[in-house]
């Protein structure tokens, strides 16, 4: 390659709308991480599986009731969505279903202070 040439690239940057979509992911994060910290053992994944569910099934509805297509223009935020309903399934299907029933189980029966303290 040239030094002519190299010079006369262009080097696509970022969109800034992108960075709109980083401080709903931090709040996110800081969330799950707090009440995966509060319910921890068998119901963090479980939890984490709903909220991850959640958050991008309303950033695709969102998106969607904003008349984003998939495309150039969005691609980014629909790949957040999709990213999110993505780690949501894998977090449902690493769960532990009948230990996550039994602790829901001593909750209720012992109250959430006790069963969170075992």
């Amino acid at each position: 390659m040239s030094a002519h040439a190299a010079k006369t690239e262009t080097v696509e940057k970022h969109d800034p709308a992108t960075l709109g979509l980083l401080l709903p992911l931090l709040v996110a994060g800081g969330a799950t991480i707090t009440l995966a910290n509060l319910l921890a053992g068998p119901l963090a994944l479980p939890l984490l599986s709903l909220l991850l569910l959640g958050a991008g099934f309303v950033t695709a509805a969102a998106l969607f009731v904003a008349g984003s297509r998939i495309g150039k223009r969005h691609k980014t935020a629909w790949l957040v969505a999709g990213a999110l309903v993505f780690l949501g399934f894998a977090a449902a299907l690493l769960s532990d279903g009948p230990e996550a029933l039994a602790q829901i189980e001593r909750m209720q029966a012992h109250g959430i202070a006790s069963a969170a303290n075992n």
